[in-house]
């Protein structure tokens, strides 16, 4: 009963605005003190033994890469090749935003960083050719929540964590998904903007297209080199960050020449922040797990589940309207770590997949990042549109059925998670 209280009480403290890792951290102390165990140094160790994990060095090189690139200016020649490729058509702009959240998905890893990077750029564009802000705010946070489900992925990195799966397996599981999503969202701005003008004059021709193909060619070479990195056995998913950073490094520094020392060393002083802070939620996540799991809390949510409910399917719908009830109020990094530990070990009970599952709970979240009323990407794409919360949430609606449909698809058809890692041999 006491876990369960302190669950409820860290649930509002986040709400509140009470930073995460205090959060989380303080609790964890105040659940192993009314447990008997008052040993500082038995939390310290916790603590250090949630960071030192062989996986986790994937982190900061992910974060170091995506921002290099970002920061190298590919966005620019993701959008001009999307452009190229779908700007002629009905509603192309928009279309434009879709495709180029889909590439950048396989650059950054972070919906947030896509939001922000991307938004920048689009939601002026998309305004002066005659679409609202309102819309293409909205467009732009629902097609970033691709970024995490499409290799390379930070968020996948942190799901190994606590559950020791394939980093691997769940990149692959995440591709097929991804695609699926981008073109759902792809078939509903067709059908939004099917009274949308034709930009008429839009170049294009097999010289147009060769030259926005050959400028975007080594950024789409980023998201293959992983993919095809891990599944040849050249590297581990792990090594493949640090592939990636020498990658990025070489096409910025030397081929594109738009990083320079300066810019660099902001960029790496950045990605020490990031990567400090998610750090830090990783240890006092792990410190709060390990508290969870002396309390049997995982075997009693197990029971709980059972007690309503002995079917897989109804199971998933559950944990489905939890999760988007979670994801809502609390980010999604702490979400993870607290309860993927509950909530994984229950599923397996149930005959479900932990590939299949984890990429069930990552679309939860991700939708939960667009949510009111602490969807970290609201917060973003406001700051930069100019438009209140309330007014891109309801342009959001539309995309929120969209997502909704591609959930309900995933977690019901396990093969669109598992046909590919089983084909790459990466998953049995």
């Amino acid at each position: 009963m006491s876990a369960i209280i302190l669950i409820l009480v860290l649930v509002v403290l986040l709400v509140v605005g009470v930073p995460i890792a205090f959060s989380i951290g303080l609790l964890a102390i105040a659940g192993l003190t009314m447990a008997g165990i008052t040993n500082p140094a038995i939390a310290a160790q916790r603590m250090f033994s949630g960071m030192n994990g062989y996986a986790l060095l994937a982190l900061p090189l992910f974060i170091l890469a995506g921002n290099i690139l970002v920061a190298g200016g590919v966005i620019q020649r993701l959008i001009e090749f999307a452009d190229v490729v779908v700007g002629r058509i009905r509603g192309g702009l928009a279309h434009v935003n879709v495709l180029s959240n889909l590439m950048m998905a396989g650059v950054s890893g972070s919906a947030t960083a896509d939001t922000a990077a991307l938004g920048a750029v689009m939601i002026p564009t998309m305004k002066a050719r005659g679409y609202t802000v309102e819309f293409a705010s909205a467009l732009t946070i629902s097609g970033a929540i691709m970024a995490p489900i499409l290799p390379p992925s930070l968020i996948m990195v942190i799901y190994a964590i606590p559950t020791k799966l394939s980093i691997g397996a769940m990149f692959f599981a995440g591709i097929v998904p991804a695609i699926m999503i981008a073109v759902l969202l792809m078939v509903y701005v067709g059908f939004a903007c099917r009274n949308h003008p034709v930009l008429a004059d839009q170049p294009f021709g097999p010289a147009v297209l060769f030259k926005a193909t050959l400028k975007a060619l080594p950024v789409l070479a980023a998201p293959l080199l992983i993919v095809g990195g891990v599944r040849g056995g050249l590297f581990t998913a792990t090594e493949a960050a640090a592939v990636l950073c020498g990658y990025a490094l070489v096409l910025c520094l030397i081929a594109y020449r738009s990083v320079g020392p300066r810019k660099l060393a902001e960029v790496f002083r950045e990605s020490a922040l990031t990567s400090a802070t998610i750090m830090v939620i990783v240890a006092t996540s792990n410190l709060f797990a390990w508290y969870l799991a002396m309390e049997n809390v995982p075997n009693a949510a197990r029971d709980l589940f059972q007690s309503l409910t002995d079917n897989p399917y109804l199971f998933l719908l559950i944990v489905n309207i939890f999760l988007l009830v979670v994801g809502a109020f609390v980010d999604t990094v702490p979400a993870i770590l607290i309860f993927v530990p509950i909530l994984q070990p229950t599923a397996v009970q149930f005959g479900i997949d932990p590939i299949h599952f984890a990429i069930i709970v990552i679309v939860n979240l991700m939708i939960g990042l667009n949510t009111p009323p602490v969807g970290t990407n609201l917060f973003v794409i406001s700051s930069i549109s100019g438009k209140s919360m309330g007014q891109i949430s309801r342009a959001l609606l539309p995309f929120y059925a969209v997502k909704i449909v591609a959930l309900f698809i995933i977690t019901y058809v396990p093969a669109i998670s598992l046909w590919l890692p089983r084909m790459a041999g990466l998953h049995n």
